[in-house]
């Protein structure tokens, strides 16, 4: 077994995916000796109890990391689940919390409307539904099946350049969620590809802005109304009349000079630079050429990170990760974690931090970044406590 935090959570996600529930029960036990207020060891924790039938434990377990980070949407649902026989009326209560981000689903709607028990209560709950142990920052709807499906045919035809039909499904996703983050973020980059950067940008920034929790003054992420919705709609529209006659765009020896270039700006502190260079490669880069596009993405968050722009950073390394969710590294996730910490994001700050420990870092980065971990807790506690005598 591994001496640091790190390597221990990461032999614990091993033994995990391999079904070795037992060992990795006690790895991740060790963790928590390490530091018991490690949320994601707590979470990990409550859904390998669950899976071997210790419910009791694994309520303990999940409610020790709400403790931690608190409104954290798949430890509130799975908290619903396996209290809803149990104790009902507890039960309701995570269930309407949870559903402040999880606004489409059937069975946590069922338990949130329970009030008073009746002579014979009704069975709602039928068997705990593990939520996977999400390895992406941040606050994601519970999609059904059907939903995940649809999601991968839209990213799939914007990849190949259909963006017409893409843009059709995200349209029709974004009727039946309009408060997924998961779907604004699929229609701005379905918009971008298609040429309409400017109302991509607010799809982009509309998706942090629901993924905020309470949202932050700190972070200036326009709030969309009504009105703008309609006018991100029309673009929408627009990009559907207009791409199929779209001839197809994008160099790819041009758009890897722009991102060579961006690197070396970046290198040398022009960030304005840097950021130009980094939107001319994305934006004249083949629809095919998936891995520049992300990299690119990333260049960009950089760049805006070190020009103190950290909610567009956000919005920069948020559709990297959406672009291709798989190619995701240890380095992102930390960048990110910055950026959010930079705008006082704490929680969200640190659960991009966790991740980053478990997609691997080097020795002096995990440090930095568990250091980070134990600040942005410090400082996440003591803004509670703000915001608590605030509103008192």
């Amino acid at each position: 077994m591994g001496t640091s935090l790190a390597e221990i959570l990461m032999e614990a996600a091993a033994l995990s995916k391999e079904g070795n529930d037992s060992e990795a029960i006690e790895s991740y036990l060790s963790a928590i000796r390490i530091d018991s207020d490690h949320a994601t060891a707590w979470y990990c924790l409550g859904v390998l109890y669950s899976r071997t039938g210790l419910m009791e434990e694994a309520v303990q377990a999940f409610e020790q990391s709400d403790k931690i980070i608190p409104n954290h949407p798949p430890t509130l649902a799975n908290l619903t689940y396996l209290l809803a026989d149990q104790n009902p009326m507890d039960a309701s209560e995570y269930a309407r919390s949870a559903m402040t981000s999880i606004s489409d689903d059937e069975k946590l709607a069922s338990i949130a409307g329970y009030s008073e028990p009746s002579e014979e209560p009704k069975r709602i709950f039928v068997e705990a539904r593990q939520i996977e142990e999400d390895l992406l920052p941040f606050h994601q709807d519970l999609a059904l099946e059907e939903n995940i499906d649809r999601f991968d045919e839209a990213r799939s035809l914007t990849s190949t350049g259909d963006h017409s039909r893409a843009v059709t499904i995200w349209k029709a996703l974004l009727e039946d969620s309009p408060n997924s983050p998961e779907v604004w973020r699929g229609l701005g980059e379905a918009l971008r590809a298609a040429g309409y950067d400017d109302r991509a940008n607010q799809c982009l920034k509309r998706a942090v802005a629901i993924e905020s929790e309470p949202p932050v003054k700190a972070i200036d992420v326009d709030v969309v109304d009504e009105a703008s919705t309609e006018a991100l709609i029309l673009a929408a529209e627009a990009a559907q009349s207009n791409s199929p006659t779209e001839p197809e765009r994008g160099d790819l020896d041009e758009a890897v000079g722009w991102y060579n270039m961006g690197i070396n700006l970046l290198s040398e502190g022009k960030n304005d630079e840097a950021i130009s260079s980094f939107e001319k490669a994305i934006g004249g880069c083949p629809a095919t050429e998936i891995e520049l596009k992300v990299k690119a993405q990333n260049g960009r968050g950089n760049a805006l990170y070190n020009s103190g722009r950290y909610s567009e950073s956000v919005v920069a390394y948020h559709t990297a990760i959406g672009i291709d969710p798989n190619s995701v590294s240890g380095r992102t996730l930390f960048n990110m974690g910055s950026s959010y910490a930079a705008v006082e994001m704490f929680d969200d700050a640190i659960k991009c931090f966790i991740q980053a420990l478990e997609r691997g870092l080097d020795k002096q980065d995990s440090e930095l970044c568990e250091k980070q971990i134990s600040r942005c807790r410090l400082l996440s506690r003591e803004q509670a406590k703000r915001q608590s005598r605030t509103s008192a």
